[in-house]
């Protein structure tokens, strides 16, 4: 056989090194690769299957563009659905303390004393969320809980399961499950994934989160739900007014407002204007869905704009009504329809959340202290100066640290309780000041206690507060 040329030398090489060296399996189809394949095969492979498994994952959770007509059918069906069972009762003009006394009066009805035992609910920290909601398939709603969490020493009189429900909340908004997405509004808040897909592994969320509305509401603990007022007013089946909209989407209650003033300033029909009954998303993936707000809505202008602005909103109900009624069935499940649908979505909102803004103030006047503090000690006059010159997110931070809640109560500091339904208010008790080391404040969240060691000046205090301030520690396993 001839001696071969270099460039030919120098791609049987590339042949011979491009050989697998040991045997490699497909994390995603589990197919085996070994020395008869090269590296551009197992290569061209995994792209290839990678893709098709992202394809599917994602579809298993959103719906992809290819799926917009079944989406949009389903949609009219759902918009149907919420109309048909709209509520305009007229038992929301009964005043606000009246109908607070009518839910507690039929919770009462239901609740199980302490005295009659708890359901404990053990959970593992590594699978917070799929943990909390297997535990609490199957226990009784009206008896009191008690959380624990494994390789932890924790005694729960109320603030671990405060602590609990803002943490499954903030788990449940979190971008991997693709449940919410932050709104289009001028406020902080979350509003249903449009494009999630409507199937039992996502219904079960959702239904869970009815539960815990429940619970949170059973119990008088107040929770930082930061959902959209859509949600609160779907859950109530509330009619949506325009000005409304400003809530829930501000882009597309812009856009309509620009609309309107468009027309009425230059007379000029909307028909010319070429907009029609359909509409352009984004979902998670940044794929873009072109949806119809009627049927055939990408072939009809538009000419009167007050029927489109009627026709954007009743499509805003469609999107979203499946997942609310399973939120609505579950709180329906376990609080009287009735009782619930006389509040109105702020006062509901207000109910699960308590007030938005902390003030300091109400907080300072419904403050104990235990000896050797009072209110003219300079530990107490430092912390006060201190807190008056904290924001409000650093404020709903220590007040998560030292109570389990983010949001102070319904009737303010003054309405601070323990999960047994008993007046605790807020205390702050000393320790002692340990030279030579790092000093920390220290929380007794079931007791809505705060201790703050004996500082020598007012700069350690503050360097202690700023920290459970901007780290957002929580008192979970805290004493």
């Amino acid at each position: 056989m001839g001696q071969l040329s270099s460039r030919h030398k120098k791609s049987r090489s590339i042949k011979i090194a491009s050989k697998l060296m040991q045997k490699i399996i497909c994390p995603f189809c589990s197919k085996a690769f070994d020395s008869n394949n090269n590296y551009m095969e197992l290569n061209n492979h995994l792209q290839e299957c990678g893709n098709t498994y992202m394809e599917t994952k994602e579809n298993d959770e959103v719906y992809s563009p290819s799926e917009d007509e079944a989406l949009n059918q389903l949609i009219f069906n759902d918009i149907n659905e919420y109309k048909n069972n709209m509520n305009f009762s007229e038992e929301k003009s009964v005043d606000f303390e009246s109908k607070i006394d009518e839910l507690h009066k039929e919770i009462n009805k239901r609740k199980i004393s302490w005295v009659e035992g708890s359901c404990p609910i053990v959970i593992n920290r590594s699978n917070f969320l799929e943990e909390s909601i297997n535990q609490i398939q199957d226990i009784n709603i009206y008896k009191e809980w008690k959380i624990s969490f494994i390789g932890e020493t924790n005694y729960d009189a109320g603030g671990i399961m405060r602590e609990w429900y803002t943490t499954l909340f903030k788990a449940l908004e979190k971008d991997n499950l693709k449940l919410f997405i932050k709104s289009d509004t001028d406020d902080y808040s979350y509003i249903i994934n449009p494009f999630l897909k409507r199937n039992d592994k996502n219904f079960k969320y959702f239904d869970f989160i009815g539960k815990l509305m429940a619970k949170a509401l059973i119990d008088n603990i107040t929770v930082n739900i930061c959902f959209n007022k859509l949600i609160y007013k779907m859950i109530l089946q509330e009619p949506i007014e325009f000005n409304e909209l400003v809530f829930i989407n501000k882009p597309v209650y812009d856009s309509i407002k620009n609309l309107k003033s468009t027309q009425t300033d230059s007379g000029i029909p909307y028909r010319e204007l070429c907009l029609y009954y359909n509409l352009e998303m984004k979902d998670t993936n940044d794929k873009v869905h072109t949806l119809d707000i009627i049927n055939y809505g990408r072939e009809i202008p538009v000419e009167d704009i007050d029927d489109y602005t009627n026709k954007r909103i009743d499509f805003l109900f469609g999107l979203y009504e499946p997942f609310i009624k399973k939120i609505r069935e579950s709180l329906y499940n376990i609080i009287p329809k009735e009782v619930i649908q006389s509040f109105t979505s702020d006062q509901l909102e207000l109910l699960l959340n308590g007030r938005p803004f902390i003030d300091i103030e109400d907080w300072k006047q419904f403050c104990e202290y235990r000896e050797p503090y009072n209110s003219g000690h300079h530990i107490i006059i430092w912390f006060w100066e201190i807190l008056s010159e904290l924001s409000q997110k650093e404020l709903s931070n220590l007040l998560m640290f030292s109570t389990g809640s983010s949001r102070v109560p319904l009737g303010g500091f003054a309405s601070l309780e323990s999960n047994r339904g008993s007046n605790a208010k807020y205390t702050i008790e000393s320790i002692p000041y340990e030279p030579n080391k790092k000093n920390y404040i220290k929380a007794h969240t079931c007791f809505n206690r705060l201790d703050i060691p004996l500082f020598n000046n007012k700069n350690e205090l503050k360097e202690a507060i700023l920290f459970v301030c901007n780290n957002e520690i929580l008192g979970f396993g805290i004493d």
